[in-house]
């Protein structure tokens, strides 16, 4: 007796070791999964967390009011030009994300896989891959101005000067602002290359209203991810066949400008210059958070 107890014993305590082995592989794989192919609803999924419903809120009433660009999270519906400050912080998320893309060799080029993140080590000195705050509030035409009258508006310690405090954390940037006096600010992001750069002028994003946007929109596709040339984000949707001002989303919008030293414009018939001739346009939740992908571009 005692020794078919022990039997079904090891029985059982094999079946349990196997169990658990298999769940651990399944696991692994889920996450290797998660990896090479990862969620393409990852920041909508992302947006919409950060307004979830309040606990003793009926589902009718958290979407009417989603509907009507009410904020959750802060209990106030918002007037686009209230929603700025948080809107440039949730940009200067972006941003952070896409140097930390860099770091981490998260960049694809024409879909191969980029190795940024050595470029990023060997240009520390240079302050690559990193985004930073400057408190010249110059505008995307002043820096133009500026760097067109530069030999090389693109050099690394031409722009250093101008590099005030490092922004390593989306919410860095409200307390410079505030440090500042609410004053026009710049934001400076540094790529992997030594002098690779791009420029945020004062003017450089606005948060727009539906009414606003929708010319802007109309007749462009959401862009859900770069197939041509260097892909810093992975494809990311949002879902289909859904109404996204249900989930409080389409009621404002994030337009934004770059200026690039020494990437320029070229026209036979318009001037040198190294803004950007076209703009971007996020969409945002009713609370200024922004999606990052996908994207209009106008």
């Amino acid at each position: 007796m005692l020794k078919k107890i022990f039997k079904y014993f090891f029985l059982f305590l094999g079946g349990s070791i196997a169990l658990v082995m298999l769940i651990i592989a399944v696991s692994i794989a889920i996450i290797a999964y998660g990896h090479y192919f990862p969620d393409k609803y990852e920041y909508w999924n992302d947006l919409i967390a950060k307004d979830p419903k309040p606990m003793w809120t009926s589902e009718k009433e958290y979407r009417e009011k989603l509907r009507a660009g009410y904020c959750w999270r802060d209990r106030k519906f918002y007037k686009p030009e209230e929603l700025q400050q948080n809107a440039m912080v949730g940009f200067a998320g972006r941003l952070l994300g896409e140097v930390t893309a860099y770091g981490s060799d998260s960049t694809k080029l024409q879909g191969q896989t980029n190795y940024t993140g050595a470029d990023c080590t060997r240009n520390k000195e240079h302050k690559a891959c990193s985004v930073w705050f400057s408190t010249h509030g110059y505008t995307n035409a002043q820096w133009d101005k500026l760097l067109l009258a530069e030999k090389d508006p693109a050099d690394s310690g031409f722009l250093a000067q101008y590099m005030n405090r490092e922004v390593k954390q989306p919410d860095d940037l409200n307390g410079y602002i505030a440090d500042s006096g609410n004053k026009g600010f710049s934001l400076i992001s540094r790529d992997y290359d030594e002098n690779g750069a791009t420029i945020y002028g004062s003017d450089c994003c606005k948060v727009l209203s539906k009414k606003e946007a929708e010319p802007k929109i109309k007749n462009n596709k959401l862009i859900s991810h770069n197939e041509i040339g260097l892909s810093v984000f992975p494809e990311n949707h949002i879902p289909k066949d859904i109404r996204i001002e249900d989930f409080g989303v389409g009621n404002f919008y994030l337009e934004f400008r770059k200026t690039i030293p020494g990437l320029y414009q070229w026209d036979e018939s318009k001037e040198k210059t190294y803004q950007s001739d076209f703009s971007r346009i996020l969409l945002m939740n009713n609370c200024g958070d922004v999606l990052w992908q996908p994207y209009y571009i106008n």
